[in-house]
């Protein structure tokens, strides 16, 4: 569900930066990244974030095991709330 969840993340803001251009994106890092190394630097960016998030839940999850589920879990729901978001926002524009 994790990856499904930022992979529909990604997809619609790819699909939502193509059609509209970066200048409605709200994350100032992404704009940053964006303007440094184009849709590429912030695709990076995202995924190195995931990885890094996901690293230190499972270094982590011997010690604490239940930080892997609420790690899992935050970046789940993230994803799904940068999806609704994006998927909002290319309906609202479509109109």
């Amino acid at each position: 569900m994790l990856l499904l969840a930022q992979l529909a993340d990604a997809a619609t803001f790819v699909l939502g930066q193509s059609l509209h251009g970066i200048h409605l994106e709200s994350n100032g890092i992404a704009v940053l990244a964006y303007q440094w190394a184009g849709l590429a630097g912030v695709l990076l960016l995202k995924g190195a974030a995931l990885l890094a998030m996901l690293g230190v839940t499972v270094l982590a999850a011997n010690r604490y095991p239940r930080l892997l589920v609420w790690g899992g879990a935050a970046a789940t729901s993230m994803g799904l709330l940068g999806f609704a978001a994006n998927v909002t926002s290319l309906i609202i524009l479509a109109h």
